[in-house]
């Protein structure tokens, strides 16, 4: 049996027999050994803290985010996703932007991050984070250039290609949630809160205009999709796109908001212990 490195658009019909993708295997077993690797390290580097290197609400929110980010690369969602279901597709790229990012940066923790603040690698991440702006510009050009059907269309097809738009989306949604950081930091200023905040709207205008294409357009606008033998029967290319669509719209801002509401609670929160109104 031929076995695939990762998910990619194959002219084959689909089939609900599962199948083993060892590139996606071995990427994820990277990055949860890598994370307890730094573990070890950091509590080795700071033995003399009482405290610990991450609580467990940290370690719970990055296994949590590692959990889904494979839940959605792996069969069956990530073989719909790049090349059955725009449905899919879309369904992954809400998850990986909107939750399983902000899930991974919640659970690295300072100690953690001063691990590797000396390193030249991190140099570049610290930069970018550094400026909120940019990770947001970064964040909606990513989004804009890997949803473009010419290029979509020629990337579906290759294993590195579909791989290569998986790695874009979580890169760029992890380098925004953490240049947006936690609100309960002493050291933002409101009106850098503020902007924070603007950010985090502004990350919803940009895909209305995807989403409308989808939802209005009379014809599919993915030949990847259009010529994929159906999932379900009655489940016409058309329609799926309308889905997707409608996934964009409804399934962003439900999450965006929520995601508002706990920066804005978070934000007064922190306001009030600044001017010692909470013990």
């Amino acid at each position: 049996m031929e076995v695939s490195w990762w998910c990619s658009a194959r002219p084959i019909s689909w089939s609900w027999d599962p199948q083993f993708f060892p590139g996606i295997w071995i990427v994820m077993l990277c990055i949860i050994g890598s994370y307890i690797f730094v573990y070890i390290k950091s509590s080795k580097k700071n033995s003399s803290l009482n405290s610990e290197i991450a609580t467990n609400k940290e370690k719970l929110s990055f296994i949590s985010g590692w959990l889904l980010l494979w839940i959605m690369t792996d069969w069956p969602i990530g073989v719909l996703g790049s090349g059955y279901l725009l449905s899919a597709h879309m369904l992954q790229y809400v998850i990986y932007s909107l939750v399983v990012a902000p899930l991974l940066v919640g659970g690295i923790s300072k100690p953690m991050i001063s691990y590797y603040k000396d390193l030249w690698i991190f140099i570049p991440f610290r930069f970018l984070t550094s400026r909120p702006f940019v990770c947001f510009v970064a964040f909606n050009i990513v989004l804009a250039i890997t949803h473009i059907p010419y290029f979509t269309d020629i990337l579906k097809p290759l294993q590195l290609g579909q791989m290569l738009i998986d790695v874009l989306w979580i890169s760029a949604a992890m380098l925004f949630w953490s240049a947006i950081g936690s609100f309960d930091d002493q050291s933002d200023v409101s009106l850098a809160r503020a902007q924070k905040l603007l950010y985090i709207i502004g990350i919803t205008l940009l895909p209305t205009i995807p989403g409308a294409f989808f939802v209005f357009s009379d014809f599919p606008l993915y030949t990847t999709y259009e010529f994929a033998t159906r999932v379900f029967n009655g489940l016409s290319a058309r329609e799926d796109q309308m889905y997707a669509g409608l996934i964009m719209w409804m399934g962003m801002t439900p999450i965006l908001l929520i995601r508002l509401a706990m920066a804005f609670f978070s934000w007064s929160e922190s306001e009030s212990r600044r001017a010692g109104t909470i013990d």
